[in-house]
């Protein structure tokens, strides 16, 4: 029966690298969120530019437009802002995903490392085998050179 020393640790990985993945996924999801925050800026900036574009040659009161321009640079602003919040979340999934990265290697190695402790149990046991079998051939045949 093989028993790999290791499999404490390889346990560890794995539950590691779950971990990580799990972080991965949420920082994707928060990145997912910014995306959709901007863009929903970026549809209420440009509604808002249409409005104005649309008031040439119509009689409307300044104060209406006064308002729909300072919002205009509201939005603008929070355009800006939030496209920075999308590169910190762009910038943190980056990381998480460097992270993921690293936790899968380690936990491939210590895989591979099993798997070839495994494969060399296999053989020396195969060994041990043809070994006794050689044996039992031998003992068997200077019996009957006896007889």
């Amino acid at each position: 029966m093989f028993n790999f020393k290791l499999q404490t640790i390889l346990d560890v990985r794995k539950t590691l690298e779950d971990k990580v993945l799990q972080e991965f996924s949420q920082q994707q999801k928060e990145l997912q969120r910014e995306n959709e925050q901007l863009q929903s800026i970026q549809l209420q900036k440009t509604a808002l530019i249409d409005e104005l574009r649309n008031v040439k040659g119509k009689t409307v009161n300044i104060s209406e437009i006064t308002v729909n321009a300072e919002y205009t640079r509201q939005c603008m602003k929070s355009e800006e802002l939030q496209k920075e919040q999308v590169k910190e979340a762009e910038r943190m999934a980056d990381i998480k995903k460097e992270a993921l990265f690293d936790a899968i290697k380690k936990r491939k190695s210590m895989e591979i490392l099993k798997t070839k402790q495994h494969n060399r149990h296999q053989y020396d046991l195969n060994l041990i085998e043809r070994t006794a079998i050689d044996e039992m051939v031998l003992v068997r045949h200077n019996r009957k050179k006896e007889e």
